[in-house]
Order: structure tokens, then C-alpha cells, then sequence
């Protein structure tokens, strides 16, 4: 699958999953100490579709990696997505890139940043999932 352009709709290219494991990841499935901190290489944890796609296995089956939690699997789910960026567009840069895609992306997490309902709802999610 090819990846799509920044800001378009994900199509489950797996491109952002291959080449390193997220930060919210690596720290939920243990294979960071310190929350911001991210992997090289594909997360041990995509699950591949039948048609090739690629999707994340702690959305898929939350209550099995995120341990000593007291929220069901949908709320996990649901926050873990907001953590990750599931279902806001593609976002992830690539070599093939050009700077426009770059000044896109940019345009975009300023936005994000300047949302206040967006920074509330991190902050929950940051709660629900890692207890901070």
C-alpha cells in the first residue's frame, strides 16, 4: 500500500508502524522505561488485515497490554486512538516527502496545539492510559 499525503485519511499503509514503534506504545508494552521515548523498527504489536493493512494490536485488544487498568477495553481504545493520532490523518513524514508535506504536518500539530478541547482530552487520555 502506498502511504497517503499528509493529512489524508490513513489507509493502513503501515508506514508509520514499520519504521518505529510510537512512544505511547514502546511505554504501554514495556519496551521503553520513560514515556516519550520511541523504537526503531516495527512494532511488535501491528496486526495485518487479509487485504494487507495494517492495524494497531493495543487498539485492537487493549485490556491486553495496557495492565492495571480499571477502564474497559472501549475507553482504552478510545484514548489510546487520541494518543496515537488514529483517525486524524496520516502524519507521518517520509523521505519522499516533499518540504510542503513537511509545512503541512507543521500547520497541522500547531493546530492541534492551539485547541484547548484537544489538549484537555490528551491530557485525559494521558490519565487513562499511562496514569499520568
Amino acid at each position: 500500500m502506498e502511504k497517503q499525503k499528509i493529512g489524508e485519511p490513513c489507509n493502513g499503509c503501515g508506514t508509520c508502524c514499520m519504521a518505529q514503534v510510537c512512544m505511547n506504545g514502546a511505554y504501554v508494552i514495556g519496551l521503553v522505561k520513560r514515556l516519550g521515548d520511541t523504537v526503531p523498527g516495527a512494532c511488535p504489536v501491528i496486526v495485518r488485515n487479509a487485504n494487507g493493512s495494517i492495524r494497531c494490536g493495543i487498539l485492537l485488544n487493549p485490556n491486553k497490554y495496557i495492565k492495571k487498568s480499571k477502564y474497559p477495553a472501549k475507553i482504552l481504545s478510545k484514548y489510546f486512538a487520541h494518543l496515537i493520532g488514529a483517525g486524524t490523518g496520516c502524519d507521518e513524514l517520509y523521505e519522499t516527502d516533499t518540504p510542503e508535506e513537511r509545512e503541512k504536518l507543521q500547520k497541522i500539530l500547531d493546530e492541534k496545539m492551539n485547541d484547548r478541547q484537544w489538549r484537555v482530552k490528551t491530557e485525559t487520555a494521558l490519565r487513562i492510559i499511562h496514569g499520568i
